[in-house]
């Protein structure tokens, strides 16, 4: 019976330990959240983005990226006395990435499968000093059908256009965040 209390005194301070191991790790774990503080209201970052100016971009899928980073970045609204301004070029690349099929029986073209592509790179500006502060660049696709009914098939590409630009805009966002808050 000693032997036995002894064995579960042993597996209970073993236990201890792990449990008091596990918190000393836990304890020097460094992770801060990127978009808030540790005490769980806004953090730098959040305040910092919705002081920043998105220079005009010339062309419709840049201005949809403009437009939605615009809003992830403050909301809609224009910062009085913008801190940095964010440069963007934007090149787009719409592709047919099947082969066309042709129906033996009417002759028209069948459906393909299409795709578009965003290519947005940034330039971050201190608007004091003029200075360049960070750069990069996301790219964003989006596929679509295309089918032998032009109407359709534009809508579509259209569309796809609009989804690449709001994924390559919230990709900004993350990159243009994390820019910031390291440096």
């Amino acid at each position: 019976m000693n032997g036995k209390m002894r064995a579960t005194g042993v597996t209970k301070w073993t236990e201890r330990a792990a449990v008091a191991a596990c918190a000393l790790i836990l304890a020097s774990c460094q992770f801060q959240p990127l978009y808030s503080s540790d005490s769980g209201t806004l953090a730098v970052s959040n305040r910092t983005l919705s002081t920043l100016s998105v220079a005009e971009v010339d062309g419709r899928a840049a201005q949809q990226v403009r437009n939605h980073l615009i809003f992830l970045l403050s909301g809609g609204a224009t910062p009085a006395n913008p801190s940095h301004e964010v440069r963007l070029r934007i090149t787009t690349n719409s592709r047919v990435s099947a082969a066309r099929v042709a129906n033996a029986e009417s002759n028209q073209l069948g459906n393909t499968a299409g795709s578009v592509e965003i290519n947005a790179s940034y330039e971050i500006y201190d608007t004091r000093t003029h200075e360049l502060v960070r750069r990069g660049s996301r790219i964003a696709s989006a596929a679509y059908d295309k089918t032998s009914q032009s109407f359709a098939s534009e809508r579509a590409e259209r569309d796809a256009e609009n989804r690449a630009a709001r994924e390559v805009a919230e990709l900004l966002r993350l990159a243009i965040a994390a820019d910031l808050t390291s440096g």
